[in-house]
């Protein structure tokens, strides 16, 4: 009896620790932006950046994009475990970013110097569609208008 309990309460406690390590997805692979999917980007200064695809590597401690960029290719690398991140930013100046896991959502907090003033763009990167679509919400604080959140919705290549 004493063993039954045993394997148990073994069992109870290693069920969530593997609920909790199912839960972040791995975003590896090429994607391409879905535009009938995503917002309409915004107009005007720096207005959205490129659709073109995009290739995430990821292993347990890092995540690095690659995009095709004006200057050629770009790869932002971040670490997983909520410690800052540098990547080269707008005009080559440096940025820092931290990224940690809400659940299966990964959501990464980049702060710029903005003509002396810090910004802080927060992306919220998470799965859907079985592992088919990888949606990202940017939150810009924004302007005159206040915050601004875009949805960007990619489906992995095959």
């Amino acid at each position: 009896m004493r063993r039954v309990s045993s394997i148990a309460i073994a069992l109870a406690l290693a069920m969530p620790i593997a609920a909790w390590a199912q839960s972040k997805p791995d975003f590896s692979g090429t994607w391409t932006m879905n535009a009938e999917k995503s917002d309409p980007a915004p107009q005007g200064r720096g207005g959205g950046g490129g659709g073109g695809p995009i290739t995430i590597k990821q292993t347990a401690t890092e995540l690095s994009i690659t995009s095709e960029g004006r200057q050629g290719p770009q790869t932002l690398t971040y670490k997983l475990d909520g410690s800052a991140s540098t990547n080269p930013g707008r005009g080559g100046a440096e940025v820092k970013s931290t990224a940690k896991w809400d659940g299966s959502t990964l959501v990464i907090e980049t702060t710029q110097d903005m003509g002396g003033s810090p910004v802080t763009v927060t992306a919220k990167r998470r799965l859907d569609n079985d592992g088919k679509d990888m949606v990202v919400e940017t939150t810009n604080p924004g302007g005159p208008n206040g915050p601004m959140t875009r949805k960007v919705v990619y489906t992995k290549g095959s």
